[in-house]
């Protein structure tokens, strides 16, 4: 089954990759960022042309290019976007969540970057696709002073007609190895959730099967992993301390930044790009000394803080005084090493998009539960 979706504030696709994984069809991306567009355009061309991923091949998914810089506040672009994808089964994405984040100015919905949530909104209406995907920062649903602008985008998808679902997701639970809480919303057509119920599926648990719900959040992989003993902060390019290692339990070293860089050369696409600005702090942070607002230095043998490169924020290697490559990012945010960026764009757009990025690996999981909903559906029509 080949899904057609329009995927809004499409940055440079992270969280595309994992719905083209599950056979989705991207008929449309839009974007207003010149640089992003270009890393999107280049990025997934090359991933499609080269993944051999099942659902992406026996599907026949294709690369849709983005043609032009196109802002989704206008209510022009939102007419011509309803017009072009007339038909989709899916919107996926979100707004950006400066104005929203607690590294941000707290706007909300009178920012310039907040007030695109009534674009989201807007789209939404004017298409009326089968089904939603929208992520955002958790204090969107957390601060008390953003509460009001997500409940009111739950009520009014709720006014046009839809079911809606919604969590705080710690990707670091689905094996991604960083730190990554945000808000998860998934809405579907009341038509097509009432026919399921009909069909004796459930809206919630209440003792079910999960295999009985209607959705279902992907099952985590990892329980409490921020709870265990890790390795406490090293002396810069110190002795390794075996005994701290050792109190890592094997399930949860798939998590450790060591593992994620595993494989990595100075041939790997993107490898060899990083700021090269100097400090004495590139030689005098610990080794997994993440404290501090800027200058934190990722520990091999733990997890990775939440990929943020902008506002001043510093993330140093490990075991190197220079900062991460855009690579080293990428993996953190579980991005295939086939989805390369240009080598002649420049270093802040790269960083910029791969911290606003949803991480790929739970982009997936969570439309491979879209994908399952939606089939189910099919089978009883």
């Amino acid at each position: 089954m080949k899904v057609e979706i329009l995927s809004t504030f499409s940055g440079g696709g992270l969280l595309d990759i994992g719905f083209l994984n599950q056979g989705f069809q991207i008929t449309k991306s839009v974007e207003n960022n010149g640089d992003f567009i270009e890393a999107y355009n280049s990025g997934i061309s090359n991933y499609l042309k080269t993944t051999t991923r099942n659902l992406v091949v026996n599907n026949g998914i294709t690369f849709k290019k983005i043609e032009k810089e196109i802002d989704a506040g206008s209510y022009y672009f939102q007419d011509q976007i309803a017009k072009e994808v007339n038909g989709v089964s899916g919107i996926i994405g979100g707004p950006p969540c400066q104005d929203f984040s607690n590294g941000g100015k707290h706007k909300g919905v009178t920012g310039e970057r907040g007030r695109l949530i009534h674009s989201y909104l807007n789209i939404v209406s004017k298409i009326s696709p089968d089904f939603i995907f929208f992520e955002n920062v958790p204090s969107l649903y957390r601060t008390k002073f953003h509460q009001t602008a997500f409940y009111a985008l739950v009520r009014r998808l709720q006014s046009n007609g839809y079911h809606v679902w919604y969590d705080v997701l710690n990707a670091l639970d689905y094996g991604v190895p960083q730190d990554r809480p945000r808000i998860a919303l998934v809405g579907f057509k009341e038509e097509i959730v009432k026919k399921l119920v009909k069909n004796s599926f459930k809206l919630v648990d209440e003792n079910k099967s999960s295999e009985e719900l209607v959705f279902r959040w992907p099952k985590k992989k990892l329980i409490s992993p921020k709870a265990i003993q890790w390795p406490r902060v090293w002396e810069f390019k110190g002795a390794i301390n075996k005994k701290e290692i050792d109190l890592i339990p094997k399930s949860y070293r798939g998590l450790t930044v060591i593992d994620a860089f595993n494989g990595l050369t100075v041939n790997s696409p993107n490898q060899s790009e990083h700021f090269e600005p100097y400090s004495d702090k590139f030689w005098t942070v610990g080794e997994g000394d993440t404290h501090s607002k800027s200058f934190k230095r990722l520990h091999r043998f733990r997890y990775s803080p939440t990929v943020a490169y902008g506002n001043n924020e510093v993330h140093l290697h490990p075991t190197k005084a220079r900062r991460l490559t855009v690579r080293e990012a990428l993996r953190l945010q579980s991005v295939p090493d086939n989805y390369i960026l240009p080598t002649d764009l420049h270093l802040t757009a790269k960083f910029k998009l791969i911290s606003n990025g949803v991480p790929t690996k739970k982009a997936e999981l969570i439309a491979k539960e879209i994908r399952r909903t939606l089939e189910i559906y099919k089978k009883l029509k």
